[in-house]
């Protein structure tokens, strides 16, 4: 069950230093793939070395996962409880380092780290409280003990991992998680902190591969049971955006709020988030206006990072390019500001048109594209090319309007309040 950790893996000072052997053994690497060399997004100095995982590495961690389980499905359900309340103490004693991790590696600003933080430690708590486990994730009946594959999502890696495989530990079955290379390093101290508060080695491991690679299809095919993302990721082209309404009858403050959070939150680059803001000619100039200043005090650290990495130099491109060819125009004006240089763009751009093409073009980052409607059905249109998150600021009863996204792809709407960051998925 203790295999040979592989020679490439390391880690420098800024995410920690020098991997333990039980977290190196925690991943599924042999050494023979591919390498990526992975720099801090908040400095840009090299952070760690990580070998990606083979197609052969994950049938070996599945063989490893199903000799593990053996013993921890034998165990007792307190048993397993007091295991997730050390790792639940591992995560609050060391929350300040664990911030570190995620500014250099997910470059989450300083709130949005803290919040990570806080969500992973509610997410191990509750778990640990709920007599069917596994009905943490959508009320799914408890499933016998088997081995679950899950996936992490870069924008909050923490949560992302521990609300998909506590629940399944605590059923006694083995995880095999699937993760980044920028998320590894976090995984793998995650899964060394479970072993030393007495999870059997091999029950959870990681294997280390980008999102739609072969390597994570074999995964998925091999294991018992998959706990699939909240939003898959999608091809360029094809990204369905969330949507956030704001109606006749919103509360304009109240709509400012939430719209700041979609559009700006972990620099919009989480599957909740609402780059489209859609407001109705009542609150339109008022929102634009109060939105604006909003953007235009935010502090750097609120754009979550990824100073200058390709991501965001590709984004500002996009933003540059809608504002100059297309019927947007930025709002936002003022002096640029060095702090935020890698962004030279305008935070906040309007249009009076409802484009159905817009959604599918839109990269994930802090942006608001303000549109103006007027008529109803021209939201239910536009929702057509939007996603499953879905904000309806409003003084409606919630059932009078969510019954007409019933055909849509929308199947996560609030109202009056922007989704958190969450996973909401079901076991396949």
């Amino acid at each position: 069950m203790n295999r040979q950790p592989p020679p490439l893996f390391t880690a420098t000072t800024l995410l920690g230093g020098p991997l333990p052997a039980a977290a190196q053994h925690a991943m599924a690497v042999s050494g023979t793939g591919p390498v990526s060399d992975v720099r801090s997004l908040m400095t840009g100095r090299p952070a760690a070395t990580i070998p990606h995982s083979t197609p052969a590495d994950v049938l070996t961690a599945i063989a490893t996962a199903a000799l593990a389980r053996q013993m921890w499905s034998q165990s007792s359900a307190g048993c397993r409880r007091n295991v997730l309340a050390g790792l639940h103490t591992w995560i609050t004693r060391h929350r300040t380092y664990l911030c570190a991790l995620l500014a250099h590696g997910s470059g989450l600003c300083g709130a949005d780290a803290t919040a990570e933080s806080r969500d992973a430690r509610r997410t191990v708590r509750h778990s640990r409280t709920r007599p069917d486990p596994l009905a943490f994730i959508r009320r799914q009946p408890p499933q016998p003990p088997g081995t679950v594959a899950t996936h992490a999502d870069d924008c909050r890696p923490l949560v992302s991992l521990l609300e998909a495989a506590v629940p399944a530990l605590l059923n006694g079955s083995a995880v095999i998680s699937h993760v980044s290379p920028r998320t590894a390093v976090l995984a793998a101290r995650l899964c060394a902190a479970a072993t030393a508060s007495g999870l059997p080695p091999g029950t959870w491991q990681m294997v280390v591969a980008a999102p739609g690679s072969l390597t994570a299809a074999v995964l998925d095919e091999h294991v018992d049971t998959v706990v699939p993302r909240c939003c898959p990721e999608t091809t360029p082209g094809t990204r369905r955006p969330g949507l956030l309404v704001v109606r006749h009858d919103a509360n304009l403050r109240t709509a400012v709020t939430q719209a700041r959070h979609a559009c700006f939150g972990r620099a919009g680059r989480g599957c909740t988030a609402a780059p489209l803001v859609v407001v109705h000619d009542r609150h339109h100039d008022a929102l634009l206006s109060r939105l604006t200043a909003t953007a235009a005090r935010l502090p750097a650290g609120a754009m979550s990072c990824l100073p200058g990495s390709r991501p965001s130099e590709s984004f500002a491109h996009f933003v540059r390019c809608v504002t100059a060819d297309g019927p947007f125009r930025p709002v936002l004006t003022g002096t640029p500001r060095p702090d935020i240089s890698p962004y030279l763009h305008e935070a906040v751009v309007a249009t009076a048109a409802l484009d159905p093409e817009l959604p599918a073009t839109v990269p994930p980052g802090p942006l608001a594209l303000v549109m103006r409607y007027s008529h109803w059905s021209d939201v239910l249109a536009l929702a057509r090319h939007t996603g499953r998150h879905t904000t309806l600021i409003t003084n409606a009863r919630s059932g009078y309007l969510t019954g007409q996204f019933a055909c849509l792809a929308a199947n996560d709407i609030h109202i009056n309040r922007h989704p958190r960051h969450g996973q909401k998925a079901a076991i396949l």
